[in-house]
């Protein structure tokens, strides 16, 4: 089953998330079971929200990042809370495709869009 997630790393900077998410090469070996994920800037760090196939595949990606996270000196701990997924509603799909599967830390990195 699909679920849902929402995650508030507290302190986490744009910047280092973005060193991370480079580091990783999601957009080249992208986590099995990711759907979708979403980056927001909050008052006091990141925001982020996602979809992924099962719960299990979520965790491993989850595991990987907070390793990669804590690699690079950010040892808090964010704030997860997992749902099974309702509704998926994109008014603007075709947006979504146009833009592909690379994201603004790769794009950054200097990976073409």
């Amino acid at each position: 089953m699909a679920i849902t997630v929402s995650a508030r790393y507290p302190g986490l900077s744009p910047q280092l998330y973005d060193e991370v998410v480079a580091t990783l090469d999601l957009d080249a070996n992208p986590p099995i079971g990711a759907i979708l994920h979403l980056v927001g800037e909050g008052q006091d760090g990141l925001q982020v929200t996602e979809i992924w196939r099962t719960e299990q595949a979520f965790q491993a990606f989850h595991d990987r990042f907070q390793q990669a996270l804590q690699f690079r000196g950010y040892l808090a701990l964010p704030t997860v809370e997992v749902a099974p997924l309702h509704n998926l509603f994109a008014v603007e799909m075709e947006t979504i495709e146009r833009m592909g599967a690379v994201s603004l830390p790769a794009t950054y990195a200097g990976a073409a869009l």
